[in-house]
């Protein structure tokens, strides 16, 4: 690990005018970090750090929804008695993430700004698009389990956080502030793919910062949880994730809300399949017409296929298994 100059700013003013500059990058609870400095895929000259910056820690509930600050940990998120109901699926979602000991260090910001978990982006003899190379070796390879299937173009890496789909399904926003000033965004819109930007997964700007997290108040009677393919049972990265929501109304469902992980270079959020949901009784035959919509279009590379099938299972189990929870 090379050396780098650690800052450590008490404003959020300073922390803007820190990380404006080249060679800057900030850092909250360093567990993705930290192992990019050390693998020597990502090099930076300073670290500019917001872990001293109250103001953004904890959780708020008010009539209007949910405030969640972007250093709020995981563990904060996981045990949050605020986290019931409608927002149960956040707290899920939290349980999944890595290991008890990495959730109490990471941060809900640092989940949702993580880097590619993809071997050739972490590895640090390899060139490749998302570290400013020409082309991406990946997709040459046979160890595609962590990769895209539904392109790239270009760069299939897919987004690994575990709380950015079910973030997305309870129609969450980020409030982000930089040099330009405050700006709110649907959290759908923060994450962008290898078409935009190659070398970046989300919008901001250098000197920008992730300061909140903000939900909507939801229906009372909106449920959504979140399901997790993974190689092992604990401490692991998606292969494929689901979070899968909906209002149950007279037997039918409503206000549905189907967001895939781990199969796109962002968070996939599925309209069509939400559409043969919408309205609804929860049943098989509705379940797999869903999962056809959610999987068109797929183009998996030559070894990780099998997502598809990983993806079809979830969603057509999860479907009834939400009316049963």
């Amino acid at each position: 690990m090379k050396p780098v100059t650690f800052i450590e700013p008490s404003s959020i003013a300073e922390v803007i005018a820190e990380s404006s500059g080249a060679g800057a990058r900030l850092i909250a609870g360093g567990s993705d970090l930290l192992g990019e400095l050390k693998e020597g895929s990502a090099e930076y000259q300073r670290l500019v750090s917001i872990a001293g910056l109250d103001t953004l820690r904890g959780i708020e509930m008010s009539p209007a929804g949910l405030r969640i600050g972007a250093l709020t940990t995981i563990t904060d998120l996981e045990y949050s008695d605020a986290l019931t109901g409608p927002y149960r699926i956040l707290a899920e979602a939290a349980r999944s993430v890595a290991t008890p000991e990495i959730r109490n260090q990471g941060t809900v910001g640092g989940n949702l700004c993580q880097r590619p978990r993809c071997l050739h982006y972490r590895h640090a003899l390899v060139s490749c698009l998302k570290k400013g190379g020409e082309d991406c070796p990946a997709a040459e390879t046979p160890y595609q389990s962590y990769l895209s299937i539904f392109g790239g173009p270009g760069c299939y890496a897919v987004n690994a956080s575990d709380l950015a789909p079910p973030l997305i399904a309870v129609d969450a926003g980020a409030s982000i502030e930089g040099p330009g000033g405050s700006r709110d965004v649907a959290l759908e819109s923060f994450f962008i793919g290898p078409d935009t930007v190659p070398t970046r997964e989300n919008i901001l700007e250098p000197g920008e910062v992730l300061t909140n997290v903000t939900v909507p108040a939801l229906p009372s009677a909106w449920r959504g949880a979140y399901f997790k393919a993974r190689e092992r049972t604990a401490g692991d990265f998606p292969i494929v994730s689901l979070a899968l929501g909906y209002e149950l109304r007279d037997g039918r469902m409503t206000h549905v809300r189907l967001v895939l992980g781990g199969v796109a270079p962002t968070p996939r959020r599925v309209r069509d399949a939400e559409a043969a949901l919408e309205g609804e009784a929860p049943g098989e035959t509705v379940a797999a017409v869903a999962a056809d919509a959610a999987l068109g279009g797929a183009a998996p590379l030559q070894h990780n296929a099998f997502k598809l099938d990983l993806a079809r299972a979830l969603i057509t189990r999860s479907v009834i298994r939400l009316v049963q929870a």
